[in-house]
């Protein structure tokens, strides 16, 4: 099943980054949404845009000719000349993915239960232990704890701390970034999406007359985030057709120039 709850709660957190090309991307997403396709496209289209919220802050200038299109991504105008986008994000922790469903699952309940306490309304990052195997096996007392938590203000058993930073569209619910001193991202994984992505080029280059690969390291999903890239010098050695290639991440927003 599809939520697009999910994609809303990131379009607010990019909202509330008051990146200069907010009021573009909320417009860009709308548009999207009234673009009459079909659910699972909709949903992969929005998740392609919002992947691209912190290259929009480093080419403030880009602007966005055509939202719904294929191979690639996007088509866009950049300082007078057109350019396709194709985007992909990084996962670095495959096991972590089913996980992620679960928690996402927690996490909207909490929100909709919440949702009607204005004075609650708040973006919170909660510090948990989600590697312990009884989280997985009591979702209902997950969910009173994790309310119970957010209600009183106070650490529970399983809400070590929690974050909070104004917000005024209601309840939304994000992990803490407790990223390990070892919990690197190994170049492999970066140059294998750019090999299988080498391999479509052709699919690419006929719609503009440059074609720029943008791989993102979304920040928001546990199964993505990386505290170090190991092996960056392998990066440079990388050849590819594509024009620019660029790995982005959304915490910080940095960016690395790899082609």
């Amino acid at each position: 099943m599809i939520f697009c709850e999910d994609l809303n709660k990131n379009l607010e957190i990019c909202v509330a980054s008051k990146n200069e090309k907010t009021d573009d991307l909320v417009k860009w997403y709308d548009s999207i949404g009234r673009a009459n396709l079909h659910e699972r496209e909709e949903y992969q289209k929005k998740t392609e845009l919002l992947l691209l919220n912190t290259l929009f802050s480093h080419f403030p200038e880009m602007e966005i000719e055509n939202l719904t299109g294929e191979s690639p991504d996007f088509i866009i105008n950049y300082k007078g000349k057109r350019i396709g986008l194709e985007v992909s994000e990084i996962i670095n922790h495959f096991e972590l993915k089913k996980k992620e469903s679960y928690i996402n699952h927690i996490f909207r309940t909490v929100e909709n239960l919440l949702s009607e306490y204005k004075s609650l309304y708040g973006i919170y990052h909660l510090n948990i232990d989600y590697f312990q195997d009884d989280f997985y096996q009591q979702p209902e007392q997950l969910i009173k704890e994790i309310s119970s938590a957010i209600t009183n203000n106070k650490r529970t058993k399983i809400v070590r701390s929690i974050r909070r930073t104004p917000h005024h569209k209601g309840v939304l619910l994000f992990l803490e970034y407790n990223l390990s001193l070892f919990d690197e991202l190994h170049s492999d994984k970066i140059l294998e999406v750019i090999e299988k992505k080498n391999s479509k080029y052709p699919l690419y280059n006929h719609k503009a007359k440059e074609c720029w690969l943008i791989l993102v390291s979304n920040m928001y999903n546990i199964a993505s985030r990386y505290s170090y890239i190991n092996g960056k010098e392998e990066l440079r050695k990388v050849k590819s057709p594509f024009s620019k290639i660029l790995h982005l991440e959304n915490l910080y927003s940095q960016m690395m120039v790899i082609k």
